[in-house]
């Protein structure tokens, strides 16, 4: 199986971009760096062309708005991501060590990429491009493969067979939301002596552990 620190990489930059320098992917790129910096609603199209260094016509030659370029941003970045979930599914490992390695993901990709991250959070997950039916049907995709998880889990004995898988998974996904919106939001601020990627894990951990073991002394 993939390591996580590989499977973040797509996540940074889709594979079918990975390589091309062409102006498509500049747009893109410049875009979210934008998009982060000053917000969707008050970037401008000529904001994205001064920030990929081309001239301002050419951004329609490829997109018709900045509407187009976000719903863009998600569906090749949020592709990627669930590529990256789909293999963790498909490995011969058990529950825990697979829910460990997405939470890995999902906070490794605000530490490999945050500005994607950002633009997520406060762009697209907190407006109604959210209920497009693109969106939907990509995040409920994610929600399936945890529940799917978690059901094998069950099924092989690792985990409580009483419990709803579907419900479940909306709190695991729910704890690593809050998780990553809090670092967005800097509600949460890494302490001295840690590294983005040892709080990351860590966190990560914690989630699991929590997630399968409860807080309760037993």
């Amino acid at each position: 199986m993939q390591t996580p620190v590989a499977k973040l990489s797509a996540i940074a930059e889709p594979p079918r971009l990975r390589g091309r320098p062409g102006k498509r992917k500049l747009i893109l790129d410049a875009a979210l760096r934008v998009f982060a910096r000053v917000g969707f609603h008050r970037a401008r199209v000529s904001d994205i062309a001064r920030e990929a260094g081309i001239a301002y016509g050419l951004v329609y030659h490829y997109f018709r708005n900045k509407d187009e370029i976000l719903a863009t941003i998600f569906e090749e970045r949020w592709t990627a991501f669930l590529d990256a979930v789909e293999q963790v599914d498909a490995s011969p490992v058990p529950a825990r060590e697979k829910l460990a390695t997405i939470a890995n993901l999902i906070l490794g990709a605000w530490q490999v990429r945050p500005e994607w991250v950002k633009v997520l959070v406060l762009e697209i997950q907190r407006s109604s491009r959210f209920a497009e039916p693109f969106q939907l049907r990509a995040v409920s995709r994610l929600f399936q493969l945890v529940a799917g998880i978690l059901r094998e889990g069950q099924a092989r004995g690792e985990l409580r067979g009483d419990v709803d898988p579907e419900t479940a998974s909306r709190v695991f996904l729910g704890a690593l939301e809050m998780a990553v919106t809090s670092l967005v939001l800097e509600v949460t601020r890494i302490g001295d002596g840690e590294s983005a990627e040892q709080y990351c894990r860590r966190v990560g951990q914690s989630v699991v552990d929590v997630f399968l073991n409860g807080v309760a002394r037993t």
